[in-house]
């Protein structure tokens, strides 16, 4: 062995040692320069990086930020067994000669910059996945079709250009994985609603405020009701849709006394769909009284709403659809002097019964009870009361009070 290295020396004086390489590089016997040349030469293959598999690119290796220093390499090379005391010297070259030494390929990058000067391609390989959805066309629900969608496993392509660089590798494969739409045509057709559950109506001539611009708050509101689809298990807020939008000022009922002011006749909107909600057998999430009587819906099946503003907390009508398919809102001002309001979904197997009743009427107030029976498949799963609601005297713009037991204060039938 002492020989073979001693023969080394004396062949590859001041030049690199046999067997030495730049990562797959032989360079044994090269002088620096040549040395140099070899590592230039290997450098400019890798100016351009190709990429296959769904398409073809190629990306200058300058705006990925990979650079590769051929010198420093070559020095690196020739220092193999020129280091260290005569026995690491000696040692190194005779691991050259017997295994090979490689001296890393080392090629200069960032990660984030190799992902930015990549992201055209991701760009051009992502498909974005489009979910299934729902049309109404008259009375019926049809269902728009999904489309799969794809993307490029960026971290995979990423760690193989990190690992391929050092080889002097320039060409890579870009793998691209599916994405499912969380909706797929098939599922909505088994979710879209095809029954009517739930329905009520009120009458909006059943007011003291029988103004045209009433009557647009209601038309205004319950548009943007109107075709709202609800997934199972997400929560239907009617403030979320109704308190962006911009009413006529009316008559509106703020604690009792009838005012003046933006979006009278919402709570008549929020009522009736409220009733259409339990009648359809739905969670309620938020529901809150009115402070008086009103002579559009009987007493305990009213649902008010109230925006907030600096002095008080907004007030919500929310329900959630806790049923197996999706749920159509539909809701309308007709001519025939009703707000009409309906809840399409799958079928259920649930009947929903509900009335109030007084528990006390007196000239200062009124109580009264609510009460609620759930049927699913015919057999009674729930018959109580729902809730018990306390109203005052309802006051008119002129300070005139509406007693709660006096004749225009008379409850409306429970379903009209």
């Amino acid at each position: 062995m002492t020989v073979l290295v001693a023969a080394d020396y004396w062949m590859n004086y001041g030049k690199i040692y046999r067997g030495v390489s730049v990562g797959s590089v032989p360079l044994g016997g090269k002088t620096l320069g040549e040395a140099q040349q070899i590592l230039e030469e290997r450098a400019g293959s890798l100016e351009e990086i190709e990429l296959t598999g769904p398409q073809e690119f190629t990306v200058p290796s300058d705006r990925l930020g990979v650079n590769f220093d051929a010198e420093a390499r070559a020095h690196e090379a020739y220092a193999v067994g020129r280091q260290g005391d005569i026995f690491e010297r000696i040692g190194d070259r005779a691991e050259a000669i017997l295994n090979t030494r490689h001296v890393p390929l080392v090629v200069d990058y960032d990660r984030e910059r190799l992902q930015k000067g990549l992201s055209g391609v991701f760009s051009a390989l992502t498909v974005e996945p489009i979910e299934a959805g729902f049309e109404v066309n008259g009375s019926e629900v049809s269902v728009t079709q999904s489309r799969t969608g794809q993307k490029v496993e960026e971290e995979k392509l990423l760690d193989d250009i990190e690992a391929g660089l050092p080889e002097g590798q320039r060409e890579y494969k870009v793998s691209v994985v599916t994405e499912e739409p969380e909706l797929t045509t098939a599922e909505a057709e088994s979710l879209k609603p095809t029954t009517l559950l739930g329905k009520y109506r009120t009458d909006y001539r059943e007011t003291s405020d029988k103004s045209r611009e009433r009557v647009e708050n209601l038309d205004i509101a319950s548009n943007a009701i109107n075709g709202t689809f609800l997934a199972p298990g997400e929560v239907f807020s009617l403030s979320e849709l109704a308190a962006p939008l911009s009413y006529n000022e009316t008559k509106v009922i703020i604690e009792g006394k009838e005012e003046k002011g933006d979006g009278g006749g919402l709570c008549q909107v929020s009522s009736t769909l409220y009733m259409a909600a339990n009648y359809a057998g739905l969670e309620m999430v938020e529901r809150h009284p009115h402070a008086a009587q009103l002579p559009y819906i009987r007493p305990g099946l009213d649902a008010t709403v109230w925006f907030g503003d600096s002095h008080s907390n907004p007030l919500h009508m929310k329900f959630t659809n806790d049923t197996d398919g999706y749920l159509l809102l539909r809701d309308y001002v007709a001519a025939d002097g009703f707000i009409y309001a309906e809840v399409w979904g799958r079928p259920t197997g649930e009947e929903v019964e509900m009335t109030s009743e007084p528990e006390y009427v007196g000239p200062d107030y009124s109580k009264w009870i609510t009460y609620k029976k759930v049927k699913e498949d015919g057999k009674i799963v729930f018959d109580d009361v729902f809730h018990k609601d306390v109203y005052e005297p309802l006051v008119d713009e002129k300070g005139k009070v509406i007693r709660p037991d006096s004749e225009e204060a008379k409850p409306a039938p429970v379903n009209p």
